[in-house]
């Protein structure tokens, strides 16, 4: 009955005529593409002229995010919508999103951009429903762009290759970012970033065998050990937890070297994930897209990949051999993580050819202006808005 009532509320609000709104949404709340394709908008004082929207989980958490035709709304639910949100997705000109499709509108006066939240390696054929929910589809390359289709399992002719605005955050200042780092001292600081195996509310498990934690390597044993190599280094090492992941999985050890983010104390210490890993020295990973845009600072990149063999016989990926798109040291064990922090502390990089050869493979854009492509794409930069 819910759904059929909403139905009808769409018929109708559908006949409205489109207004000067603009809808934003990222899964990991006011983050990545969306919020630096804001953020720039902000600059140009597009929303002088656009009501802009955001639809997050918990709006108190924006309370210092204010500015003047922006508001902060609560995301709604699956099967129940808020009138306000058909409302806004009914007559909102410009949409723009990583997750949930934004627009309900049938007509081509809508413009539904799916932003995306990286360029795909795991298999995420039928996760992201029909490319026909999109006006465009945002990618960074030609190759890029048939891994996202094929994903998406068609709409190579909606792909825009204009690249990711998060990428911009990389070669910025950030004052969020920066106060956070400035409570340590360190001389090289390594970013972590685990890809989901447990997803968070879902019975979805991308792992062939199950297991109770889903990073092999976290230990308190280890974390032990590995707090004095990077003491011995004065190295920092952050983990940041992906905003997916079931955080019941994953074990959380703030040592003195060892700082552990989960998403909620991100947006709280206001820290952008992609200014960090501008400033960073080195990143580690497992099969997270995030190093693809990683290759753009060419900087050393560690592939923890104790689980591969047990995520490949689950998820997968999209591609036949992904160990050939992965330019770094391979760490399957404990010795071969302490060997890679070791490295970055004596400047060790023997990678840097074959990062910068994918690089240009998964990036036709090395600069700090996607966002500023976008809006000239759309027709939205200061000069025509």
């Amino acid at each position: 009955m819910m759904k059929l009532i909403m139905r009808c509320i769409i018929s109708l609000f559908r006949l409205l005529p489109v207004k000067p709104v603009m809808l934003f949404e990222s899964m990991s709340e006011f983050q990545d593409n969306s919020k630096a394709l804001f953020e720039e908008m902000l600059a140009q004082g597009l929303n002088k002229k656009y009501k802009m929207i955001w639809f997050v989980g918990n709006p108190t958490l924006m309370q210092n995010q204010i500015e003047p035709n922006v508001r902060f709304m609560k995301r709604s639910g699956i099967t129940k919508k808020s009138l306000a949100y058909l409302y806004y997705n009914c007559v909102a000109k410009y949409c723009f999103y990583t997750h949930e499709v934004l627009g309900y509108r049938t007509d081509d006066k809508q413009i539904r951009f799916f932003l995306t939240h990286g360029t795909p390696l795991k298999d995420s054929r039928g996760c992201f429903g029909s490319a026909e929910n999109h006006t465009h589809i945002l990618a960074t390359s030609d190759f890029a762009s048939e891994l996202r289709a094929k994903s998406l399992l068609g709409g190579i002719d909606k792909m825009q290759v204009l690249g990711f605005p998060r990428t911009d955050k990389m070669f910025r200042e950030d004052m969020g970012t920066e106060k956070f780092l400035a409570k340590y001292e360190y001389k090289k600081l390594i970013v972590w970033l685990p890809t989901f195996k447990h997803i968070n509310n879902s019975d979805r498990v991308d792992f062939a065998t199950d297991s109770d934690q889903d990073i092999s390597l976290i230990s308190p044993a280890f974390f032990k050990t590995l707090n004095e190599k990077l003491a011995a280094t004065e190295t920092l090492l952050i983990i940041k937890f992906h905003p997916n992941q079931d955080l019941r999985f994953v074990s959380f050890y703030d040592l003195s070297h060892i700082v552990t983010l989960s998403n909620q104390e991100m947006l709280q210490e206001r820290i952008d994930l992609y200014a960090l890993l501008g400033k960073s020295d080195a990143l580690i990973t497992d099969f997270s897209s995030v190093y693809f845009d990683y290759l753009l600072l060419n900087k050393p990149i560690g592939f923890e990949l104790a689980d591969m063999s047990n995520y490949s016989s689950g998820r997968g990926f999209l591609v036949d051999e992904p160990l050939d798109y992965m330019p770094g040291a391979k760490i399957r064990d404990e010795v071969g993580f302490l060997q890679f922090i070791h490295q970055i502390a004596q400047n060790e990089d023997i990678h840097v050819l074959e990062r910068a050869k994918l690089c240009v493979k998964m990036n036709d854009h090395h600069d700090n202006k996607s966002a500023k492509r976008i809006l000239e794409f759309l027709e939205l930069d200061g000069a025509n808005a």
